[in-house]
């Protein structure tokens, strides 16, 4: 099962602090993703067309998401993204296994998601 929340304004900022997120997000279930994005991005739209209503995941993983150009905080993200996390391009992924990060990737398959979280 997908269980979509919504990073929050201060999960955002101590990951900025921290140049990490921190593990009560990246370890809240053995698979994480965190998925950086803007809502304007058609690779975005795409993927979550299937990835909310996907049945065929059959083990219990958090999809943390952030949103960050509709946030008051949008440049100061951007540039941890792009400078810390060493990344441009959205939507950026990252995949999480108990703790860990597996996985780094832009925009992704379903059948590239299944083969990362072991499905």
């Amino acid at each position: 099962m997908v269980n979509r929340i919504e990073m929050q304004k201060e999960q955002a900022l101590n990951a900025i602090q921290k140049g990490d997120f921190d593990k009560s997000i990246t370890a809240s279930k053995e698979i994480v993703l965190i998925i950086l994005t803007q809502d304007w991005c058609p690779q975005w739209q795409a993927l979550r067309t299937w990835l909310y209503d996907s049945t065929d995941v059959k083990i219990d993983i958090d999809v943390y998401e952030l949103v960050y150009n509709t946030t008051d905080y949008f440049e100061e993200f951007r540039k941890f993204k792009e400078e810390q996390l060493g990344n441009s391009e959205i939507p950026y992924l990252r995949f999480y296994r108990n703790g860990a990060l597996i996985e780094e990737t832009n925009y992704i398959s379903k059948d590239r998601f299944m083969e990362i979280i072991g499905q």
